[in-house]
């Protein structure tokens, strides 16, 4: 009688296991044998991704949402990557409709995408041309225009974790009022809550356009407990839907900084489901030269918030002038139009869980992109550059690209070897200046997960300021001294920053079974 009852529950595991998302669910609920089979199929995490490039925002979030439904799954957490075109409300609010409203979801809008085209199941990258800084926020704007049209969904099934979405704001009526800390509370709040821990295993992090992430990055590198990994785009536009932190956009008394997908061990665990592990590979793309400079004079321009900056070389009472780096920078590399960034090192404290200050100062490096200058003064994009922080000159450098995402690429290889866990899904964040008209072929950005994981599903989102920190990243500082590119190689990233330039961030998701 058994052997005909286990027969049975292998054939219901067979039917149960090919039903699409939607019917599973419901298949679920018919009785206690089919819940049980239903719970054994669901056992192990598992992601599912789609691309689409659609011009109908309707037939795209079909496409995508037809896809990563085809099979059973419960939705844990969901993040969409779209074009602006679509209009953000809209795509928003269509694929919360389809993947449920009690579903963690964040919308955004970034300059392209990664991934498996949902109808033709081929590998993609497409970049976009991005929005216009000057123009409407997105935010507030509906969609416009019939190209640059596309989207990438990834929905996520985690157990044995607890995911939720957990905004930062600020009021409108005070747009210098920060509340970094506040958003830094509210995650080890939820976290302790439902893990009895501080320090979640992983953020996926989305930060505005407008929003200074390189400080916000800074807070919450000292804030969270360093085995917590931190990857996301700092640099984009988007709306999220939360369980825990509800709050309706567009408003008029809150603008969004940033959201954090917040992944917290449950305290409540089985013992039969096993652990769901973080892993980043980090591909780095610039190479510092001259002399370290220290800062004498800064000025925050308009509304884009640009950084005019006078600097002295250090040791020195040299002025810094724009047109000598110019032309060192030019004798030095052989591309004759590079990216020139600064590398500014800033001196923070760190603060306790209680908030009480610890009387040490960690240094962390912040990336701004160099747009013009004349004379003594360097204009850079962002601010948070401040008088007193010194700072080295970085390049972007194809050959130092290629060699990264090697190294990328043989750490993610040695994660496949691993015998004791297997890889189910993965994220790349990888530059917007990056893509194949840098490398000159196509699919370089993906190639150290996908060409590792050819089977597993994976979306990569094209970025402006890409979020990485690993678990085991350091908070030493930088050297002032030239690095060679074996060094570099090393490294696999330039010093400690949790913003990073001209990089690529990959995050791959990895099961342990249970012993």
């Amino acid at each position: 009688m058994a052997s005909i009852n286990e027969c049975k529950d292998d054939i219901l595991h067979n039917i149960l296991g090919r039903l699409p998302a939607s019917t599973f669910a419901n298949a679920s609920c018919v009785s206690k044998t089919w819940y049980r089979i239903c719970s054994r199929i669901l056992s192990r995490p598992m992601l599912a991704s789609a691309l689409s490039l659609n011009p109908s925002l309707l037939g795209a979030v079909e496409e995508v949402t037809e896809k990563v439904l085809s099979k059973p799954i419960r939705p844990h957490f969901a993040i969409a990557c779209i074009s602006e075109q679509f209009g953000l409300t809209a795509a928003h609010l269509l694929l919360s409709q389809r993947l449920g409203s009690k579903t963690p979801l964040v919308t955004h809008i970034g300059n392209g995408v990664m991934g498996m085209e949902a109808v033709a199941n081929q590998l993609r990258e497409v970049k976009w041309d991005y929005f216009d800084y000057q123009g409407p926020h997105p935010r507030e704007a509906n969609g416009f225009s019939d190209v640059n049209r596309g989207l990438v969904l990834v929905v996520g099934y985690v157990p044995g974790l607890k995911v939720d979405a957990i905004p930062l704001i600020h009021p409108k009526n005070d747009p210098g009022m920060s509340r970094v800390d506040e958003f830094v509370r509210h995650i080890k709040t939820y976290t302790f809550c439902v893990s009895g821990y501080h320090s979640p295993a992983a953020l996926i992090i989305f930060g505005d356009r407008k929003s200074d992430m390189n400080d916000i990055m800074t807070t919450m590198d000292h804030g969270i407990g360093k085995e917590t990994v931190m990857v996301g785009d700092g640099g984009g536009c988007f709306l999220s839907t939360s369980d825990n932190f509800t709050i309706n956009f567009p408003s008029d008394l809150y603008e969004l900084d940033a959201v954090a997908l917040v992944f917290a061990r449950d305290r409540h665990k089985s013992p039969d489901v096993g652990e769901t592990r973080f892993h980043v590979a980090m591909a780095g793309g610039l190479v510092p030269f001259g002399p370290r400079f220290k800062v004498v004079d800064v000025l925050v321009k308009g509304e884009v918030k640009w950084t005019c900056l006078s600097a002295l070389m250090q040791g020195f009472d040299t002025m810094l002038h724009f047109e000598a780096v110019i032309e060192t920078l030019l004798e030095t590399v052989s591309d004759r139009c590079p990216d020139l960034y600064i590398g500014v090192s800033h001196g923070r404290r760190y603060y306790s869980d209680s908030g009480r200050l610890i009387n040490k100062v960690a240094e962390s490096t912040s990336f701004h992109q160099v747009v013009g200058g004349e004379g003594e003064y360097i204009v850079v994009e962002g601010v948070g550059v401040r008088h007193g922080d010194t700072f080295l000159f970085y390049h972007r450098d194809l050959e130092t690209a290629r060699g990264t995402s090697e190294v990328a690429f043989e750490k993610l290889r040695r994660l496949k070897q691993s015998e004791e866990e297997e890889v189910f899904g993965g994220l790349i964040f990888a530059c917007a200046s990056r893509g194949q008209s840098y490398f000159g072929t196509p699919n370089t950005d993906t190639y150290p997960f996908h060409a590792n994981f050819p089977n597993v599903p994976f979306a990569g989102i094209f970025c402006k300021g890409e979020i990485g920190r690993s678990s085991s990243s350091s908070s030493s500082s930088s050297s002032s001294s030239v690095k060679s590119y074996q060094e570099l190689l090393q490294e696999e990233a330039p010093p400690h920053c949790s913003v990073h330039a001209s990089s690529a961030v990959y995050l791959a998701l990895s099961y342990l079974r249970p012993p």
